[in-house]
């Protein structure tokens, strides 16, 4: 690898989203019946935690496709 490629920040928030995307899907997928008559019988955990998934791996297939140039690029 490169010195201008060493670090992209794409990376790092598919990681996070990712992360974060996962817990709130295991939430989601345990929640009490009492949590989900909360939210209107939605269960917000599980779609919003999907969602992050979505976007992570929208942001690690744009970092993979498109890596960054050695210009910055």
């Amino acid at each position: 690898m490169t010195p201008g490629k060493t670090f992209d920040v794409r990376w790092l928030i598919a990681g996070l989203l990712g992360l974060y995307g996962a817990v709130l899907t295991v939430l989601g997928l345990t929640d009490s019946a009492a949590e989900v008559a909360k939210a209107d019988g939605i269960r917000i955990n599980l779609w919003i935690g999907l969602g992050l998934l979505a976007v992570a791996t929208a942001f690690a297939a744009w970092a993979k496709l498109a890596p960054q140039g050695r210009d910055g690029s």
